[in-house]
């Protein structure tokens, strides 16, 4: 059985470390991206392998441009945004776009635990 698979978005070495102790505590298999060249890549082939995809809004990898493109793209997965700026502020607009919700940095591992566990839940056995 293949275990559910996260795309995580990012050029923070912060959040890609939290993330990944989150998945690998939990046995989830993480594709990690740091570039918006490697996410379209990974766009043009498809990502209905994916059960959850974190954008994070970091400007470095042209998160909210990689955001819009997934909104277009009308993917199955759960998107999920990370940003630096006001969570109060980014969390309607995320909503508003299709996200199906948004964390404020700085974001802990056991956070991302948290947040697997609802948007990417193991299959029953």
């Amino acid at each position: 059985m293949i275990p559910p698979a996260i795309l995580l978005i990012t050029g923070d070495a912060e959040i890609e470390r939290a993330v990944l102790e989150a998945a690998c505590r939990s046995g989830r298999a993480l594709t990690v991206v740091r570039t918006a060249h490697e996410a379209v890549r990974i766009f043009s082939h498809g990502f209905d392998r994916f059960n959850l995809i974190l954008v994070d809004l970091d400007p470095d990898v042209h998160g909210v441009t990689l955001f819009n493109a997934l909104d277009d793209c009308h993917g199955k997965a759960p998107v999920v945004v990370l940003t630096g700026c006001e969570e109060s502020y980014v969390t309607p607009v995320a909503l508003a776009r299709g996200a199906s919700g948004c964390l404020g940095k700085p974001v802990t591992s056991a956070r991302f635990a948290r947040l697997i566990e609802e948007f990417c839940p193991l299959p029953a056995r």
